[in-house]
């Protein structure tokens, strides 16, 4: 996607996931299995331990957060259970200001510069970025103002052709 070609409704036509923080994602994962039947959920520490020397960035300073997370397929989009466990991050952020709820929604791209341009120039700023393996690299932006939510981009890893 070029300068000149670059389309908002394009690059936000499919939402793939909503992320939700919440204070203790094993409790969350069990009641929203034995009520809702959601699930199965996988469940990882981040960063995980093969992300090591990975950049993680929080308000443009090196990021010391961890966190677990647990994911779920619910059909054409995944659930994101966010639990923050240590350091400064927008999750713990989100958790101090509004408590358990839907924080953002997530939205993947092959190149990530021209969305981020496009939304700069909007005055919608990355609160917190890195990566979790190479060749892949996620952005939390302000969206709050604008949308009511944040909104994240995952560049995605371009499959050999």
């Amino acid at each position: 996607m070029t300068e000149q070609t670059f389309s908002p409704k394009a690059a936000f036509r499919t939402c793939i996931q909503v992320g939700v923080v919440v204070r203790d994602v094993e409790r969350k994962i069990e009641a929203l299995s034995r009520i809702f039947g959601m699930g199965p959920f996988t469940l990882i520490d981040y960063p995980p331990a093969s992300a090591e020397g990975l950049p993680k960035v929080y308000h443009d300073q090196p990021g010391q957060y961890t966190a677990r997370i647990a994911f779920a397929s619910l059909g054409t989009l995944d659930l994101e259970l966010i639990e923050p466990v240590q350091g400064p991050s927008i999750w713990q952020d989100f958790l101090d200001t509004h408590g358990e709820g839907i924080h953002h929604i997530k939205f993947c791209v092959s190149d990530e510069k021209p969305v981020l341009d496009h939304l700069a120039a909007h005055g919608v700023d990355v609160e917190m970025w890195g990566s979790s393996r190479a060749g892949t690299a996620y952005y939390y932006l302000d969206s709050q103002a604008q949308a009511g939510f944040t909104i994240e981009l995952m560049r995605i890893i371009r499959s050999a052709e």
